[in-house]
């Protein structure tokens, strides 16, 4: 794991594929990216997703609220960190919980299920596997919302250009 120096500001991009708590004293975040490699961070991930929000000129409540109009969702909002890109993020526990997983929807191939264990598997496009703290339920049902919160800004941002 490569340590988080203060000076660096790390930056989700579409290479970032899950952000998951990390409960150590010198560490709370652990990102995993899509060649496998981790990153660990002092931040929380809920911190992590407003620093990036930051980065595209929002905040963390602006992209949440916009996400609940847009899409309707009401509970464990997806954050949708820049919509040009297709850069979304949803959570596995309400957002604020030290113990909510995020996870990139763009990288999220299947959610699986082992025998004898509670949480879900998350499976990404390149075949990594990521033990998640929700069920493969929850898991399921945030993939959907998630898609279909995309599949809405495809629709507003086509009919922008349309209009123009």
């Amino acid at each position: 794991m490569r340590p988080y120096y203060s000076e660096e500001k790390y930056r989700i991009t579409k290479r970032t594929v899950a952000i998951l708590p990390c409960f150590d004293v010198m560490k709370q975040s652990r990102i995993i990216l899509e060649d496998g490699t981790e990153i660990s961070t002092p931040l929380r991930p809920y911190q992590l997703l407003q620093l990036s929000c930051r980065q595209y000129n929002s905040s963390i409540e602006e992209r949440i609220f916009i996400a609940k109009r847009v899409a309707g969702v009401k509970g464990k909002v997806p954050v949708v960190i820049d919509p040009m890109t297709g850069l979304v993020f949803f959570p596995t526990k309400s957002p604020k919980r030290d113990d909510c997983e995020w996870y990139a929807w763009s990288h999220v191939r299947d959610i699986a299920i082992l025998d004898d264990v509670p949480h879900g598997l998350v499976v990404t496009q390149t075949g990594q596997t990521i033990q998640s703290n929700a069920t493969a339920y929850v898991l399921r049902n945030q993939l959907k919302a998630t898609g279909e919160l995309v599949a809405r800004f495809q629709q507003l941002n086509q009919s922008a250009l349309l209009e123009s």
